[in-house]
């Protein structure tokens, strides 16, 4: 039920802001959903001796020159007791915002890190396959190999080297 209420306000942002006003909507949203990874600040929201007033106050204090939609539209989250939605509802505006403008951002992962041309290579050959615009970052991990991961499109391609021995091995076993 959350993700479909979710999309319901993420919609009705869309329908009622212009540009400027989703990129200032997005970066206040965004900015008080990190304040949700603190327990502290979950515990504020969640107390039930607490006026839901005073939260609403609290959290678009938070916000850098809220507008006045923006204002409201915290509000309206606060009366329907729907405030823990914020980062839901972040991340699907983000998401939504990239499907608009057509602009999906991935990950590389891998044990040691590319140079950022051979990145700036791998956006430009992506961006060509798939008629969109790329962006990756990069991420070391333990990886053994690259691994990009574009979630949005629901598309992840790996070169693992302990599957290539696997299969060299595999290869030579079958000549022999």
């Amino acid at each position: 039920m959350n993700e479909t209420t979710t999309k319901k306000y993420v919609k009705a942002i869309l329908n009622g802001t212009d540009k400027i006003e989703l990129e200032n909507f997005i970066g206040s949203l965004d900015k008080i959903s990190s304040a949700f990874n603190s327990n502290k600040f979950v515990n504020i929201i969640n107390l039930p001796t607490l006026k839901t007033s005073s939260k609403v106050d609290f959290i678009i204090s938070l916000a850098e020159n809220p507008s006045v939609k923006f204002k409201n539209f915290i509000k309206l989250l606060g009366s329907n007791k729907r405030l823990g939605l914020i980062p839901n509802i972040s991340a699907e505006l983000k998401a939504q915002k990239s499907i608009i403008e057509n602009i999906y951002i991935g990950e590389i992962y891998g044990n040691s890190s590319l140079s950022d041309s051979d990145i700036k290579m791998l956006e430009e050959k992506f961006s060509k396959r798939f008629n969109a615009n790329i962006k990756l970052e990069n991420s070391q991990n333990s990886y053994n190999g690259i691994k990009i991961e574009l979630k949005d499109l629901g598309i992840e391609v790996s070169f693992s080297v302990d599957r290539l021995r696997a299969q060299l091995s595999e290869y030579i076993l079958k000549a022999i």
